[in-house]
């Protein structure tokens, strides 16, 4: 694994890179590779307005499949909760809800991306959901390794929202953990899986980056360029500190290079629930983003 701390480095042409909003697929800006073509990403947005839960899809075209999926929300400053970035059971999609806490006002919309791609070894995709439960995670069947990743919560969005969609060891499992006030009714890690086909460049690997651990929020953090010979696929991420942070975005780059992801902090909302404010250094946090890097590998 690879990591590194870009917050100081990262400049604001990376970051809108990285969470850019265009709609439709995207190729990557190089050409097909020996043994396959390279994947791509799509993206579909939602409306701007203000309503109080979104659903947007993308779908994957002709017959290619997710093998990863992401997510963003747009102007929800800390008001809107992302509650599902959910690759269908047959992989064609992906799915993203998000819903607006109580007493938020103001036009927002949410974003869905398809890392699409075509294999001789397709995909599939595993779950696991617990009930009245902060953390679940599901593993890859068989000999199948991870490729990417969706989660799905249930429950209150004023008091519960997900602050981790974390890769396991050896990219193998995905954890999905929500924080805040209260437990989710339910809660849902998706992993998208194949098995192992011989690439035409190193196998793959998690790329990390993080930012500084401060009151500032919300925190964008973006990992390195990938380099010639891999894409990013899978995004993960946590937000780890003193207070009631989420997860607002993982998203994979256009050009699938890089990966980003954003947190912020929960807005204080009319009739939500307060959050505490009497810990010690209650405000302060950090971003980690993760991006599951691989090469060709039809």
């Amino acid at each position: 694994m690879r990591t590194v701390d870009i917050a100081r480095r990262t400049v604001a042409g990376t970051v809108a890179v990285a969470l850019g909003v265009a709609a439709g697929a995207t190729a990557p800006d190089r050409p097909a590779f020996a043994g396959g073509f390279a994947p791509v990403r799509v993206a579909e947005a939602s409306d701007s307005d203000g309503s109080v839960t979104k659903i947007v899809t993308a779908a994957c075209p002709g017959a290619s499949s997710v093998f990863a999926a992401g997510a963003r929300i747009v102007n929800g400053n800390g008001g809107v909760v992302l509650t599902a970035m959910e690759p269908d059971a047959e992989l064609t999609s992906v799915t993203v809800t998000a819903t607006a806490r109580t007493g938020h006002v103001g036009a927002w919309s949410v974003v869905a991306y398809a890392t699409c791609d075509l294999s001789t070894s397709p995909p599939v995709r595993a779950t696991a959901t617990v009930a009245s439960a902060s953390t679940v995670e599901v593993s890859c069947p068989g000999s199948t390794r991870l490729f990417g990743t969706g989660f799905r919560t249930e429950g209150p969005v004023d008091q519960t929202y997900v602050d981790e969609v974390a890769f396991g060891p050896g990219l193998r499992t995905v954890r999905v953990h929500a924080g805040g006030t209260a437990e989710p009714a339910s809660l849902t890690a998706v992993g998208v899986c194949k098995e192992p086909t011989q690439p035409t460049g190193p196998p793959g690997v998690r790329v990390e980056a993080a930012s500084g651990h401060d009151g500032t929020w919300p925190k964008t953090v973006v990992t390195p360029d990938a380099g010639p010979n891999a894409h990013v696929y899978g995004v993960g991420a946590r937000v780890t500190g003193e207070g009631n942070f989420f997860l607002s975005a993982l998203v994979p780059s256009a050009n699938l290079r890089q990966a980003g992801a954003e947190a912020v902090r929960a807005s204080q909302l009319p009739g939500a629930a307060a959050a505490r404010d009497d810990a010690e250094g209650d405000g302060e946090g950090s971003l980690t983003v993760s991006a599951l890097e691989s090469s060709v590998f039809h």
